[in-house]
């Protein structure tokens, strides 16, 4: 197998757990993402390489980002995706958000260490 049939391996496997992760369907994702159900299905099994605009339709849609999508380790995908939610905030939302994480990490730490 070359790299370009494993780079689509990857990305078919990654839209496929990034669209389970968010708990839609294969329709739901084509229409979020403006391209055909068929183009979806080829495109999670493999069978179809998609141009650049259908791509970033699609990791737009799984609100996600290009390099994720890529990556069969994904060290940095939480980071990612948390940077991509937070684009849509402003500054008190985030910091609402940071204190939240600070709590919950904070609550784990005490709960594990008992």
């Amino acid at each position: 197998m070359g790299k370009r049939e494993h780079i689509y391996e990857i990305i078919a496997e990654n839209i496929r757990k990034e669209r389970r992760r968010l708990g839609i369907t294969q329709a739901e994702l084509a229409e979020r993402a403006d391209v055909s159900l068929d183009t979806i299905k080829s495109v999670e099994n493999g069978r179809r390489a998609m141009s650049l605009d259908t791509y970033l339709n699609i990791v737009h849609a799984l609100e996600s980002s290009p390099t994720v999508l890529m990556s069969q380790q994904h060290p940095e995908k939480h980071i990612e995706r948390f940077a991509f939610m937070m684009n849509r905030c402003d500054e008190r939302e985030i910091e609402f958000a940071l204190h939240m994480i600070e709590q919950i990490l904070r609550g784990q730490e005490d709960y594990l260490s008992e």
